[in-house]
């Protein structure tokens, strides 16, 4: 998990991001927008409609979470993005949610 100051925390950043840019993968969907802050922040959200019970919540939050931290260093610093993971990502390992993530913010070339 990215520590604290990393992430987007309040209720107020997860709506301003939301506004931002969409994009969609197989497994993810994420909002960007760039904003003043001078680290990238990343935020998680989990629907329960989605995932009925806590420990798939808590599945798809780690795999998510870990494909971040291995990307977080190649985001630029201005750049805040939620992610929303879909019901499909229970299904694979993190190496392909990471190499979905990675090709999605190469081709929008978020990184390089």
């Amino acid at each position: 998990m990215l520590p604290k100051p990393q992430r987007l925390n309040l209720k107020k950043d997860f709506k301003w991001v939301a506004s931002g840019r969409k994009l969609e993968t197989q497994y993810l969907k994420l909002f960007v927008k760039t904003g003043s802050n001078q680290i990238p922040k990343v935020g998680i959200a989990i629907s329960a409609k989605s995932f009925n019970k806590a420990n798939e919540r808590n599945r798809a939050r780690r795999l998510v979470s870990s494909a971040f931290e291995s990307v977080y260093l190649n985001l630029p610093e201005n750049i805040n993005i939620l992610v929303l993971p879909k019901r499909g990502v229970l299904n694979v390992k993190s190496d392909l949610v990471l190499l979905d993530l990675e090709e999605l913010l190469k081709h929008e070339k978020i990184i390089n």
